[in-house]
């Protein structure tokens, strides 16, 4: 019986995710930062965007670098758009949105072919 997914593939996987979660946690960081007013948040900010590429870089071992990137950078803005949302009171406009929507199709284009 065969695997669905190559354990090889599912810790890539993990990694990114786990690059996506850094950077997250950098943006919301840089945030808090107010412009890097606040040197502990600046401090936290520039870690966690090291720590993201630190896991990225494991990712991109199995995963192609033009699919990681691309799913790295679309994960990135989802957790984006909802970090914004629950913390920061941001919403989208329509342009925006439509904007997001068109990203998120063309990622998934790069990564089903």
């Amino acid at each position: 019986m065969t695997a669905l997914v190559e354990p090889e593939s599912l810790v890539a996987f993990l990694w990114l995710l786990g690059a996506v979660a850094t950077d997250m946690g950098a943006i919301y960081a840089l945030v808090r930062s107010h412009g890097f007013r606040r040197l502990s948040w600046a401090a936290a900010s520039i870690a966690a965007i090291f720590l993201s590429f630190f896991c990225l870089r494991h990712s991109v071992l199995v995963i192609p670098l033009a699919v990681a990137y691309a799913l790295w950078c679309v994960f990135g803005i989802f957790g984006t758009l909802l970090l914004g949302r629950l913390f920061f009171g941001q919403r989208l406009n329509r342009a925006q949105g439509i904007g997001v929507a068109l990203l998120t199709l063309g990622v998934l284009c790069m990564s089903l072919s």
